[in-house]
This record gives structure tokens, sequence and C-alpha cells, in this order.
């Protein structure tokens, strides 16, 4: 079976050979090379650019080869099509809101989002902020433009790029703003977008909306030009308890999550959620919205991966099952920790390996190789 074939399989309930390794990415680009010394890496690997612009154009051949070395140097079965769209999960690409350079000096650099925000970008230790929002409370509104989600100069090349590696014999993905995220990841100041949920219910629903049919807009557009999974990243909750209350995601989350989810599966496509946070007081209604893919499932955030498998009541597959810690640990207890969430997992049913934040910029190369090593033999162990 090719990648492409494989997680298929699994997504549609058919056989398949081994259990998808699905890395959320790396802390930065310089640890995820220095990780993996011989692969030749893509030069636009992380969303955020720092030696040039990233075109609205498709990717070079070089670039095309490259992306591939990297997907299976992580044992990838999926790939992001668009420019910068492979290392940080749901970042990069066409269908979620670009950043250009504006000034670049040794250690740090600054760019400027479509929408307007602009972003700092810290090396040693890596870290990056967003900052300078278009609007400054959801009452202004009408200060906030958008791109043409529809502009075809958008997508040039585009198609190409995902006939290319459908054909290479991966799944293709695009990367999608969060309906819930969007907003205070490129519009608004996160702690002023939480309180004018309270305070403001009726703007904030409307900017709510605005990215919404954005997003639906570009959605379109990708899945016409073939893409097979959308990967949306909509964080809804925290370690600990929910961003927002169920009723606020029924009324305004939901049925975005539900309208995203249709128009993939009349295009023959998955949608992949991403998540983070004790989400379980909706999973419920997450579930209802025909999601195909739910991650991280992260047990320290009181999501338990296989008891969920075990619960039999969706056809939703859950990616995680690593704990928050689990590259701070030692190899013996990463060893068995491993060995026995996929020993129970495969036995509760379908699934996919998933770690719950990237790979840390602490980690030991040594490290890093035992734990891959310990997944591709245990992805083939059913």
């Amino acid at each position: 079976m090719t990648p492409r074939e494989n997680i298929r399989a699994l997504l549609e309930g058919n056989d398949f050979e081994s259990v998808p390794i699905w890395l959320m990415g790396f802390d930065n680009d310089d640890l995820a090379r220095k990780l993996n010394p011989g692969v030749r890496f893509p030069d636009a690997l992380f969303h955020n650019p720092e030696k040039f612009d990233y075109p609205w154009d498709r990717l070079s051949d070089q670039e095309r080869q490259r992306t591939l070395e990297y997907t299976k140097a992580v044992q990838r079965q999926l790939v992001v099509v668009g420019w910068g769209a492979n290392m940080a999960l749901g970042h990069g690409g066409p269908a979620e809101f670009h950043f250009k350079i504006l000034e670049v000096n040794e250690h740090e650099r600054i760019l400027e989002c479509e929408t307007g925000c602009k972003r700092v970008v810290r090396k040693n230790p890596h870290f990056y902020k967003d900052f300078d929002y278009p609007i400054n409370s959801v009452d202004e509104l009408d200060k906030l433009v958008l791109p043409d989600p529809r502009d075809p100069a958008r997508y040039k090349g585009f198609e190409e790029d995902t006939t290319f590696f459908r054909e290479a014999g991966y799944l293709t993905g695009a990367n999608l703003n969060g309906f819930f995220s969007g907003p205070h990841y490129f519009c608004i100041d996160y702690q002023q977008y939480l309180m004018s949920m309270l305070l403001d219910p009726p703007n904030t629903k409307k900017l709510i909306d605005k990215i919404g049919d954005w997003n639906m807009a570009a959605a379109e557009e990708v899945l016409n030009r073939g893409i097979e999974c959308i990967i949306l990243c909509d964080d809804l909750g925290s370690s600990d308890n929910l961003l927002m209350s169920p009723d606020i995601y029924k009324q305004w989350i939901q049925p975005w999550h539900k309208k995203l989810s249709n128009l993939a599966h009349e295009h023959n496509a998955f949608v992949h959620l991403h998540s983070h946070g004790n989400i379980n007081k909706i999973l419920p209604l997450v579930l209802e919205t025909g999601v195909d893919m739910v991650d991280p499932f992260d047990i320290y955030e009181s999501m338990d991966l296989v008891k969920f498998l075990e619960s039999g009541n969706t056809k939703t597959v859950p990616a995680g099952g690593c704990h928050k810690f689990f590259f701070e640990w030692e190899k013996s207890k990463q060893n068995d920790y491993l060995t026995d969430l996929f020993s129970r997992a495969n036995k509760a049913g379908r699934w996919m390996f998933m770690d719950t934040g990237g790979i840390p910029e602490t980690i030991s190369k040594e490290k890093y190789d035992f734990v891959m090593n310990r997944l591709a033999e245990l992805s083939l162990a059913k």
C-alpha cells in the first residue's frame, strides 16, 4: 500500500497496513533540520517566512522533491500543499492568512499578515508573538479588511502541486484558518477577544462569521483543486476546561464545523480538527459535526484516546495518545508508554499516533532517533 492508500483505508473502515504517524511539527525549522541531518528539507518549511516571501505559485521541482523527503523522514502519510505548509500543524498555504517579511536582523524578524497584524519571530530561544492587530475591539469590525478568498491568483499552480503529491502516493491536505481561533490569531488581541464573548456577544459572533465566510470560500477553492483533507487548527479548550461555554460552541462554532464537514464530504474529502485542551464537555457536539479526525487526545488534559475508542460510538478517528511531557521522559519510560499505548489502542479501534505540541527544542538527537525508530516499529505491529 502507498501511504495514501493506507490512511484512506483506515479512514474509510477498510483493511490497512500501519497505524499512521502524524507529528504535529517541530518547535522551529532549525531544530527540524538539526534532528534530520542528510535530509534535503524544503527551503519553505516553516509558515513564517525567513529568507523570502512565499509566492502565490506552484512549488518548484526542487521544493516538491524536498517536501517528499521531509515527509518520508517524519513518517507522515499526508503532504500539505502550499509554501511553508508542512511543518506546523494547521499553518501555511493559501487557505490560511499569509505573512510577508517586513524586516530581518540576526536574531529577529518582523512579518506582516494579510489581515494587517504583525508578528515578531525570534531565535535562541525560538519564540513568536503577534501584535498590532487591525481591530482593537469587536465593534470595529468594519475596519477589518480581508483578502479575496476567491482570487484565482491565490491558487496559481495549487492544483498541479496537489496532483503531483497525490500521484507520488500521499494523501493531500490543505490548512485552514480556525473558525474560533482565526479571529484571535490574525484580527484581535486574544484577551480582548475572550472578554468580548461576554461583553459584546453580537459583534463577537459577527467577527467569527466574517472569518467563517472567508474560510468556507477558501475551503471550496482548495477542494475544487483536488485536496483530500482539510486541516483545521481550532483550539477550543485549555488544559483544564473549555475556552467558551458549551452553548456558545453549539450556537456559534458548531454550525461552521458542520458546514465544513458537509462541504468536504461532498468532495469525497476528510476534515481533521485540531483542538488542544480538555473538550470532553463538548466532544459529543464536536462529533455531531461529522469531522473525520480529532487530535491531539492528550491524556495530560484528560482526553483519553483509548477510552474514546472503547466507547465505539463514533466513526471519527482520534489522532494523538501522547502525553504533554512525553519528550522530557527517559527513553525507558517513553518505550513503556508507547508499547502500552499501541497495544491497547490497536485492540480498541482505528487511530493515528500524534504528539501533543511538536518536537521540543530541548530534545536530543539520540532521544529523537529512539522515538522515531520505535514509532516505526510499533506502527506495523497491529
